[in-house]
C-alpha cells in the first residue's frame, strides 16, 4: 500500500523524499480508515477439513506438479556473469533486445545464453544469426514456457553470477557494469538496480515511469527482512550462482517468479540496491503478465499449489533458515499476494484456499517474529482462521 502511494506520488513529484513523506501521510489516513472498517468487521471463522479442501481444489484445477531438472556446471574462471534471455516469439523486438546486451560497456566478462523456447514467428532465425557471436550460447528447445527456458539457461551457465533479461525488454549499456561493479567489489549475494516502466500502445511509447525505491524503510521491516522492500522480479538483478544451485523455476505454473522472494531472498545473506535506472521494462497490451493477472481464471489456484511446493522444498534445503526474513515473507505471501491472485474466483474456492493457506501458516510459521502492523493483523487472522479479517487486512497493505 505505502509503496503504491510512493510510486504514484513520485510520478508527479519526481522527488524521493517528498514522495516518501507524502506516502507516509496517506498511509496514516488509510490506517484510520482501516480501523473504522475493522470496528464493523464481523468475525467469520472457517473450519474446513484439509483433505476435503484439497480434494475440491483438485477437482477444479489439479497441481501442475512441474519439477525441473537441475544441472550445475563448474564455474569458468574467465566468465564473471551469465546473462540468460528466454525467448518465445517477439520477432520484431528480439534483435534490439539481444544487441542491448552485446553492446554493454563493461570491463566484466560475460556469456549470453539465448534459449529459444520453440518460437513460431521467425524469432529462431534471429537467434541463429547471433549464435555465431563468440560470447553467445544459443539453445533451441520445444516449448516449455518461460520457467523452463530460464531453467535451461541456468543449466548451461558457467559464470560466477547470473542475470535474467526478458526478451521484450531493453538493457541500458551500463547495466552489467553498474551491477557487477558493486557485486564483485563488495561481495554481495545479490545486487539490484532501478528500472523504467515503459508503457506502449500500438507500437508507440506513451508513458515512462522511473521505478526508483527510496532508501527509507517504508514497509517497516527489520533485519534481513528489509530485502522485502524490493520487488521479487527475476530481472534487473545479478545473483551469485550458488543461490540457484538447489533452485529452479517451477514449470507449468503461473506466478513462477514467486521463487525469488521465497527461495532466493530468504537465503540471501548480503544484498544491495542501487537507485539508478538501467533497465527498460516494456509494458503493453498482450504482455503475458497481464494474462496471469486474470483472477477469474481457475489457473489462479496455481498460487496455492506453488506455495506448497516451494515451502516443502525450502524445508529440505541445507542452508534454509526459518528466521525473521522467512517468517515475514511467509505471512506476506499468505496475505496481500495470495488474496490478489484468488479473489476473483468463486467464494467457495476462495474459502478453501484461505483454509489451506492457514494450514501452511500453521506448519511453517511456528517460530514467530514481530511484524509491521498490518502484517500482524494478517497473522492474527491466519491464527484464528478469520477470513473476514484476513480479507480486510490483506486489501489494506
Amino acid at each position: 500500500m505505502i509503496q503504491g502511494f510512493y510510486f504514484y506520488l513520485y510520478r508527479y513529484l519526481h522527488n524521493i523524499a517528498l514522495s516518501a513523506c507524502g506516502a507516509s501521510l496517506l498511509r496514516f489516513l488509510f490506517l484510520i480508515r482501516f480501523q473504522v472498517k475493522r470496528l464493523f468487521c464481523k468475525p467469520n471463522i472457517i473450519d474446513v477439513s484439509h483433505d476435503d479442501a484439497v480434494a475440491r481444489l483438485i477437482a477444479v484445477h489439479p497441481d501442475p506438479s512441474g519439477r525441473p531438472d537441475i544441472v550445475n556446471l563448474p564455474k569458468d574462471p574467465g566468465i564473471d556473469l551469465s546473462v540468460i534471455i528466454p525467448i518465445y516469439n517477439y520477432v520484431n523486438l528480439i534483435e534490439k533486445n539481444i544487441q542491448s546486451i552485446l553492446n554493454q560497456k563493461t570491463k566484466y566478462s560475460f556469456e549470453l545464453i539465448l534459449v529459444d523456447d520453440g518460437s513460431t514467428d521467425g524469432a529462431s532465425d534471429i537467434v541463429k544469426k547471433f549464435a555465431e557471436e563468440p560470447r553467445v550460447k544459443a539453445i533451441f528447445q520445444k516449448n516449455q514456457g518461460i520457467a523452463g527456458a530460464r531453467n535451461t539457461g541456468l543449466n548451461h551457465a558457467t559464470g560466477k553470477y547470473v542475470m535474467f533479461v526478458d526478451c521484450d525488454d531493453i538493457a541500458d549499456d551500463n547495466l552489467i557494469e553498474i551491477l557487477m561493479e558493486t557485486a564483485l567489489q563488495e561481495n554481495h549475494d545479490l545486487v539490484m538496480c532501478a528500472h523504467n516502466l515503459v508503457k506502449e500502445r500500438d507500437g508507440a511509447v506513451y508513458h515512462i515511469l522511473p521505478n526508483i525505491y527510496p532508501s527509507y524503510n517504508l514497509l517497516g521491516y527489520s533485519g534481513r527482512a528489509k530485502i522485502l522492500n524490493y520487488a521479487g522480479l527475476p530481472w534487473c538483478k545479478v545473483y551469485k550462482r550458488e543461490l540457484f544451485q538447489p533452485v529452479r523455476f517451477y514449470t507449468g505454473y503461473w506466478y513462477e517468479d514467486t521463487i525469488i522472494h521465497l527461495l532466493i531472498f530468504t537465503r540471501c545473506r548480503s544484498f544491495k540496491y542501487i537507485p539508478k535506472t538501467a533497465y527498460q521494462y516494456r509494458w503493453y497490451e498482450g504482455n503475458f503478465s497481464h494474462t496471469q493477472g486474470n483472477r477469474i481464471n481457475v489457473k489462479s489456484i496455481d498460487y496455492y499449489w506453488l506455495l506448497r511446493r516451494i515451502l516443502e522444498d525450502y524445508e529440505s534445503m541445507p542452508d534454509a533458515v526459518f528466521d525473521e526474513c522467512f517468517y515475514t515473507t511467509l505471512v506476506k505471501h499468505l496475505s496481500v499476494y495470495y488474496l490478489r491472485k484468488i479473489d476473483g474466483l468463486d467464494e467457495s474456492i476462495v474459502t478453501d484456499l484461505f483454509s489451506l493457506g492457514c494450514d501452511l501458516f500453521e506448519r511453517y510459521g511456528k517460530k514467530k517474529y514481530k511484524l509491521p502492523y498490518m502484517l500482524r493483523i494478517t497473522e492474527k487472522a491466519l491464527e484464528t482462521r478469520d477470513i473476514a479479517l484476513w480479507k480486510l487486512a490483506s486489501t489494506c497493505q
